[in-house]
């Protein structure tokens, strides 16, 4: 039975005006996920990441965890390695394109984007109600088919190169992961649906487990991140745990 990590990208740069790159915050979860698989005997035959630089930063760091990981547990980190790819359909949908679609239909006022929104607590939350109900639209739209197709392609790929005994770790964002998990879990009118809870709800870092075998993919796990809250400590183990 292979095995397929699903990872969203570690925290980025929310109303910095420039939203596509990590935080120090995210760095050190990328980092922090892979020293995680590390200490769990994970050892990755490929790391693919889509291709927006929050996606290929969280994978260069997870990478460089593995190696520091193996390193200090079995002395294995100079001898590990494992190929590093970029698959475009594992990129995100655009936010921003989303939320104009919306506006133009009338279905959301608000004007904030990635880049320019306030980076407080209140201003994510404004920008998430904005974006919760633009989506609601989207889905209905052609270029939605266009995302689910190219995301279903991206997972079946994955999952064909997960033969017996072999584990893909792909990094991707919130909505790509969703709507592939959403895929193995719902009944097919039931997909739209659980795809916009999940993303709402889906970490930096978290991590969906999908098993291959001879009955196709199962999903097992759904946005695990034990890894953040052990790392912060039992004083404050929400910490380093992050939605945006």
């Amino acid at each position: 039975m292979g095995a397929i990590h699903l990872v969203r990208h570690g925290q980025a740069s929310f109303g910095s005006g420039d939203y596509d790159r990590l935080s120090e915050t995210g760095h050190l979860q990328a980092r922090l996920t892979g020293r995680d698989m590390a200490a769990r005997g994970l050892r990755p035959d490929v790391v693919i990441h889509g291709g927006l630089r929050r996606q290929r930063e969280t994978a260069q760091g997870l990478v460089e965890g593995l190696r520091e990981g193996l390193g200090e547990d079995l002395g294995e980190g100079a001898g590990w390695d494992c190929p590093v790819e970029c698959d475009d359909r594992w990129a995100e949908y655009d936010a921003d394109e989303v939320l104009t679609a919306a506006r133009a239909a009338g279905v959301s006022a608000g004007h904030a984007t990635l880049d320019s929104a306030g980076s407080s607590g209140e201003a994510k939350q404004a920008f998430q109600r904005q974006l919760d109900a633009a989506l609601g639209h989207w889905a209905g739209l052609e270029a939605f088919e266009t995302y689910r197709a190219a995301a279903d392609a991206a997972i079946a790929d994955a999952a064909a190169r997960s033969g017996s005994g072999r584990t893909t770790v792909v990094v991707s964002s919130a909505g790509t992961i969703s709507l592939a998990v959403a895929g193995l879990l719902a009944d097919p009118e039931g997909v739209v649906g659980l795809w916009t809870r999940l993303q709402r709800v889906t970490v930096n870092t978290g991590v969906a487990r999908v098993v291959v075998g001879r009955g196709g993919m199962t999903c097992i796990a759904v946005n695990e991140h034990q890894h953040l809250e052990r790392a912060a400590g039992p004083e404050d183990p929400r910490g380093l745990i992050t939605l945006r």
